[in-house]
């Protein structure tokens, strides 16, 4: 019988993972126009830096070092379909996301939002672009009640008919835009191939089905997707604790230290 292995502090990451995302699910409603990216849509139709802005603007900032934790932490729409999705009604095989898709979500979200902000500004009702984070009204009234439901209804239809958050690798403009971030994030799971026996559980388990068993074999266990949201789900499922969150400052450093067989990847 395999002898069970000892657990590390990675373990508990879900957990807290879990923890946040209901929390900012439960806060959306209060805050509605601070965690709902959509309305950096009204920000730039007024010329303004709300709070929506600083917030999700920090998120793609940090996504260079800390990947998608702006989707995999805070994204309530990313939580509802999360919650949903583990049995939606069509199972699809994990593939890139579709790029054309991406670059269409961005280029229609700023062509519009910026076309308004230009006709605004040729009217006279702003002057230029200003600095007021408490712009956005954050009382939530019945439209944005309203809003809000809608947006609830949708991410749960998205989530029982796609998996594993589909819709915010295909159709997100500001899933897009972290994970071109995320492209170069230090914050990696690192799957130890020695302790690693390719049983796939946490491949299964994944949130967003990063195909995890390819990195061990062709990448010596360094899970360079720009897809991870940094969740910790695949740190729970492993039986055999081969998986850490870590930083990896180089990751052509950290390939070559293991291609030589070094007993201590870089950190």
């Amino acid at each position: 019988m395999q002898d069970k292995m000892p657990s590390h502090p990675n373990k508990k990451l879900f957990f807290f993972n879990a923890l946040s995302r209901i929390i900012f699910l439960l806060l959306t409603p209060t805050i509605f126009r601070a965690l709902n990216f959509g309305f950096i849509w009204h920000s730039i139709y007024w010329g303004t830096i709300t709070l929506v802005v600083l917030i999700w603007g920090s998120m793609i900032v940090i996504s260079p070092l800390f990947g998608r934790i702006g989707c995999g932490w805070i994204c309530f729409a990313g939580t509802v379909q999360d919650f949903v999705s583990q049995t939606s009604l069509f199972k699809i095989k994990w593939r890139k996301p579709i790029l054309v898709l991406r670059v269409i979500m961005i280029i229609l979200f700023f062509a519009s939002s910026i076309t308004f902000f230009i006709i605004n500004l040729n009217a006279g009702k702003i002057s230029g672009i200003q600095f007021n984070p408490m712009f956005l009204d954050m009382e939530f009234n019945a439209h944005y009640k309203h809003v809000w439901l809608f947006d609830i209804t949708g991410f749960i239809l998205l989530g029982m008919l796609l998996e594993r958050r589909w819709a915010c690798r295909n159709l997100c403009w500001m899933g897009a835009i972290c994970a071109a971030g995320a492209s170069y994030s230090r914050l990696l799971p690192v799957i130890d191939p020695q302790k690693c026996n390719l049983c796939g559980k946490c491949e299964k388990d994944c949130l967003v089905r990063i195909p995890m068993v390819d990195y061990v074999k062709n990448n010596y266990g360094l899970v360079t997707s720009s897809e991870c949201t940094i969740c910790g789900k695949c740190i729970e499922s492993c039986d055999r604790d081969a998986i850490k969150i870590r930083m990896v400052w180089s990751r052509s450093e950290y390939i070559r230290r293991m291609e030589m067989n070094q007993d201590s990847p870089p950190l």
